[in-house]
């Protein structure tokens, strides 16, 4: 947030989605690696400086407020969470512990070519010139027949992500260079 209490979306915002914190049964589900959680604080905190801001599309953490405490002071950067279908703290206690919680989308409009919608769930059906981040499909690609999910929906699960954030403008630049249709990095 800038000193005008104003989101601000760049090239530099750290993107990530569905770390599921606290989530035990999500390794199994997802087949994470044996130390997930550690994984990601790690990478985390090695990437993001304390200034910089996080955009977390969702499902930060299934846990209670305490934990929630210990996650907010030890990751790093200003962290914005678009409320995910696993995220429970209400916006007011967020803000106390200085989270921004968005409960639905975010649109930014960088130029007249580069429109973003950030979400939790992929956003279908998407309107041509968009294009979406979300996350909320871990690992799992969308059925190849019937899906509704096309190449400008941009999976940010840390399953299909290295367990790390991304920044926007690394993301972008990936983006140019089209996906084939399994590629569920891309979905």
């Amino acid at each position: 947030m800038d000193p005008n209490n104003t989101l601000i979306i760049s090239p530099d915002t750290w993107i990530i989605s569905d770390t599921h914190f606290f989530h035990e049964n999500i390794g199994r589900y997802c087949s994470r690696p044996e130390n997930w959680q550690e994984l990601i604080i790690k990478n985390w905190n090695n990437l993001v400086s304390q200034d910089e801001t996080v955009l977390h599309l969702g499902d930060f953490a299934l846990c209670n407020k305490s934990n929630f405490d210990l996650l907010a002071g030890m990751l790093n950067g200003r962290l914005v969470l678009i409320q995910g279908n696993h995220d429970r703290i209400s916006k007011s206690y967020c803000e106390t512990r200085g989270v921004t919680l968005i409960k639905n989308s975010l649109t930014v409009e960088i130029t007249d070519q580069m429109k973003l919608i950030f979400s939790h769930r992929p956003i279908v059906p998407l309107e041509d010139g968009w294009i979406n981040l979300h996350g909320h499909i871990h690992n799992v690609p969308p059925p190849p027949e019937g899906s509704n999910l096309g190449l400008n929906h941009i999976n940010m699960s840390v399953e299909v992500r290295e367990y790390r954030p991304w920044r926007l403008g690394d993301i972008l630049k990936t983006f140019k260079d089209r996906p084939t249709e399994n590629d569920v990095s891309h979905r």
